[in-house]
C-alpha cells in the first residue's frame, strides 16, 4: 500500500518540548498518529534543524487550497508510550495530493534499509513516519524555535553555551587565570 493513500499516517497532534534544566536538557517529538503516541527523543541540533527545514520547505511549497479547521476532538498524549527512540536520520518531503508534509525520523540504535512506510507510523523497529499539515509544520516550527532559545545564554565572542560558572572563551585565548578581584601577590600567597 502506497504512502500516499493511508490516511492512518497523518498526524493528529504534536508538540516538541525540551526536559530538564537548561544545559542538561533533553529534547523530544510527541506525535499522535493512528491514536497512538510516539516520542522520538532528538539532540538540540536536530529539533533546531527541523523547524529550519519546515520553515524553509514551507516557503518553497505552492499555494494551499483553503484551510480547514479540524473537526475532531484533542487527542492527549500517552508519556509513558513503549513506542520511544532516538532519533539518527530526519527527513522531511511533500504530499502534493494530500497537501501535507511527511517527517520521517530513523531510529539511531536501527539499521538503515528498515522502510518506515511499510510499518505504519511507528514500527517496531523504531522508525516513524507521518503526515502533517501546513499549520501544524508552522506550530513545530515555531516551537522548535522557542524551545531551543529557551536554552543557556550564549557567548556573544565564540558561540558556545554559558554554564553558570565562569566561561572559558576561546576568542580570548583561555580566560583569565585569577578571578578579577584577586592581585597577584593574593595569587602567590596560595
Amino acid at each position: 500500500m502506497s504512502f500516499r493513500s493511508r490516511p492512518e499516517l497523518d498526524a493528529q497532534r504534536l508538540r516538541v518540548e525540551a526536559i530538564g534544566e537548561p544545559g542538561q536538557r533533553r529534547f523530544r517529538l510527541l506525535a499522535v498518529v493512528g491514536g497512538e503516541t510516539t516520542i522520538v527523543w532528538m539532540e538540540k541540533q536536530q529539533l533546531q534543524a527541523l523547524g529550519l527545514a519546515l520553515e524553509q520547505l514551507l516557503t518553497q511549497l505552492p499555494d494551499g487550497g483553503p484551510v480547514l479547521s479540524p473537526t475532531a476532538e484533542p487527542v492527549e498524549f500517552d508519556t509513558a508510550t513503549r513506542r520511544q527512540f532516538r532519533a539518527g536520520r530526519m527527513e522531511l518531503g511533500y504530499d502534493e495530493r494530500q497537501d501535507r508534509i511527511v517527517v520521517v525520523a530513523h531510529d539511531l540504535n536501527e539499521d538503515e534499509e528498515d522502510d518506515p512506510v511499510s510499518g505504519g507510523g511507528g514500527d517496531e523497529n523504531g522508525d516513524f513516519a507521518c503526515r502533517i499539515t501546513r499549520e501544524q509544520a508552522r506550530e513545530i516550527s515555531a516551537d522548535a524555535a522557542a524551545v531551543v532559545s529557551a536554552g543557556r545564554p550564549r557567548c556573544t565572542m565564540c558561540g558556545n553555551p554559558m554554564g553558570p560558572g565562569p566561561h572559558v572563551c576561546p576568542q580570548q585565548n583561555g580566560h583569565y587565570p585569577h578571578a578579577l578581584g584577586e592581585t597577584e601577590q593574593d595569587v602567590d600567597a596560595v
